[in-house]
């Protein structure tokens, strides 16, 4: 078993000005930044890249040195109304279903679902997501051209596949990002990918001759990327770029824990997230059935997809009916109660680029066992879990077993690791802090503009 150093998620990649950073103004005062924040994907009932958007364009707009004006799809409105983003941001909606819904139907078809074959969705959201852009600019041009906005700031979508050709339209400087994205295939595990149905991997680099692709990125203000591998994508270009993992934690849906809680039964493991092959959540089950300690722990399993069948015919071939609970996909605050309950969180997967769910485990106090490959392996450090080298299958239980023994056996250790990832998590991920260090981009990026 092996670890991988701390990653310092308090700096940035870049630091263009050092220290050119005004104090916050008053939200009463004249000297409010007038920030125009895009946010396509923004809504609070839905998880991933949507739940990403809505928090950080929320905390953003609760900043009284911000003066925001949000846009977003107008899929969105029923799940914002009401909401209390609306007391410090205008919200305004633009409507692509006729060009955005025929395509994502047509994705659906050649997905065979919506839980596979992620590039092929990526591929097809660019027709609707230029048609977004085209329209907002049309909406926003007279006040883009007559200085109403300090600042464009692209939050969602998240790939940077997707060029901006905002850009390219107007001279209001632009920030994209948080960035995350093109994590190549583990050539451990090409069967995998087969099963994913990713059969369009090897045409992914085509998007970089897509219209405004280039552009984007030369012309844009600020680069922010949410993990190393997209950073390194950005090499090519002089633009500023800052290094922000995309996900947090809200609190108020995730408390964030005083301590690590020692089991009162059976300790308990738990795993949050898709179904799927490339999570790899049947080698988990397979370090059980060989382990009699881990045959004295329990496992909770959060989640539903394609494998849930084949998932629940290992647990019977290993007889471990009476440790693995299947709990489906669940509500936020159902899930922060199963994490309470829990000791450690247990998240394998080959192929991950970026990692929320880790960090709702680490608000919860718990120890997190991660593979050395992708986003889990930049939110995890030796001071708050296990980070285990990405081999092949059979050398994957090997360790994935003995990081899981490991912590069953010493409580003390679990809660050292626990613990810290809390702290870190109050420290650097509440939305807040990653908002305040967002703000602190803006004012650099401006402040080298003529």
């Amino acid at each position: 078993m092996s670890v991988v150093p701390a990653i310092d998620n308090r700096a940035p990649l870049a630091d263009p000005v050092g220290s050119a950073i005004r104090a916050p103004i008053s939200r009463d005062g004249r000297d409010r930044l007038k920030v125009l924040i895009s946010a396509e994907a923004c809504n609070p009932s839905w998880t991933s890249v949507p739940l990403v958007g809505y928090n950080l364009a929320r905390a953003l707009s609760e900043r009284e040195d911000l003066e925001v004006t949000l846009v977003t799809n107008a899929r969105n409105r029923n799940d914002l109304q009401g909401d209390p983003i609306h007391k410090n941001a205008d919200v305004q909606f633009i409507e692509n279903d006729f060009i955005a819904g025929p395509v994502f139907r047509l994705a659906r078809k050649l997905r065979g679902g919506v839980s596979m074959s992620w590039s092929v969705n990526t591929a097809m959201m660019w027709p609707g997501y230029m048609v977004y852009e085209r329209m907002l600019f049309r909406a926003f041009r007279r006040d883009l051209q007559n200085g109403r906005f300090d600042l464009i700031h692209r939050v969602t979508p998240l790939t940077p596949v997707l060029g901006s050709p905002l850009t390219s339209w107007t001279n209001v400087p632009m920030v994209i990002g948080p960035l995350n994205g093109g994590l190549p295939w583990p050539e451990e595990y090409p069967e995998l990918r087969r099963q994913e149905k990713e059969w369009l991997i090897p045409f992914r680099r085509m998007h970089q001759w897509l219209p405004y692709h280039r552009s984007t990125f030369q012309k844009a203000a600020g680069l922010i990327a949410a993990s190393k591998q997209t950073e390194n994508a950005f090499h090519g270009y002089d633009t500023p770029k800052f290094y922000l993992p995309e996900n947090g934690v809200n609190p108020e849906r995730f408390p964030i824990a005083d301590f690590w809680r020692k089991p009162d039964g059976p300790y308990r493991f738990i795993t949050v997230g898709r179904l799927a092959p490339v999570k790899v959540i049947d080698l988990i089950l397979h370090a059980m059935g060989g382990s009699e300690l881990l045959r004295g722990c329990k496992l909770t399993i959060v989640g539903d997809g394609p494998q849930r069948e084949s998932l629940e015919a290992i647990t019977r071939q290993h007889g471990l009916e009476d440790n693995i609970e299947f709990r489906g996909w669940l509500d936020q605050s159902t899930l922060a109660g199963c994490l309470e309950k829990s000791q450690a969180f247990v998240f394998p997967s080959v192929k991950d680029f970026g990692g929320g769910a880790v960090l709702e485990a680490m608000a919860a106090a718990l120890p997190s066992i991660v593979c050395n490959y992708g986003g889990p392996a930049e939110l995890i450090s030796e001071e708050t879990g296990i980070v285990l080298p990405l081999g092949a299958a059979d050398e994957l239980v090997v360790s994935l077993r003995t990081a899981m023994e490991t912590l069953a056996v010493d409580h003390l250790l679990s809660a050292r690791l626990g613990e810290e990832a809390a702290r870190r998590v109050r420290r650097d991920f509440i939305w807040s802090a990653k908002a305040e260090r967002i703000v602190a981009y803006y004012r650099q990026i401006l402040s080298r503009r003529p």
